[in-house]
């Protein structure tokens, strides 16, 4: 059986906060999802409706360190 697994990265203080604690611009995030800076940015205030860019944030993040939670509080914390 296949099993979606909701998204962890839900709020856009979450994101300004995961990529604060890696560590990274938002033009290192850009790079390292290979997308231009204003783009992070835009994310930044309006979080992606699509679950693909959604799971592609949360995968950077891990690359980098870090890892979002949305249960059993929103949050972030480094692995």
């Amino acid at each position: 059986m296949y099993f979606i697994q909701p998204p962890k990265l839900i709020s856009t203080k979450q994101l300004k906060a995961a990529r604060a604690l890696a560590g990274l611009t938002q033009r290192d995030l850009g790079q390292l999802l290979g997308v231009d800076e204003r783009q992070i940015r835009f994310w930044e205030k309006r979080i992606p409706t699509q679950s693909r860019k959604r799971r592609l944030l949360e995968q950077a993040l891990e690359k980098a360190g870090i890892e979002c939670y949305a249960e059993p509080a929103i949050g972030v914390r480094c692995l």
